[in-house]
């Protein structure tokens, strides 16, 4: 899946930025820091979706939030719920 938005440039940007890095051991160390704060980064991603969805919510019915972003009913009350598409059962 590839996906293009300023965000995810931005997140490439990043990446290019680490893999810039020129000394390989300083790269190592810097991607590793940044792979160890990826499971915090991806809740405080989810939460900030989370607090979006439910403040369109605020305004507008599921069916119009699933349209407006592109995703059916059932995931905009997962998502406004907190549910993890990775969640485990």
């Amino acid at each position: 899946m590839t996906e293009t938005s300023p965000a995810v440039d931005a997140i490439r940007s990043v990446i290019a930025d680490l893999a810039a890095i020129p000394d390989p051991a300083d790269r190592a160390r810097a991607v590793g820091a940044v792979l160890d704060a990826v499971p915090a980064l991806q809740a405080e991603l989810r939460a900030t979706r989370q607090a979006a969805v439910i403040e369109l919510r605020g305004t507008r019915s599921l069916a119009e939030v699933a349209g407006v972003l592109g995703i059916s009913v059932p995931r905009v009350s997962q998502i406004a719920s907190g549910v993890s598409r990775n969640a485990r059962k």
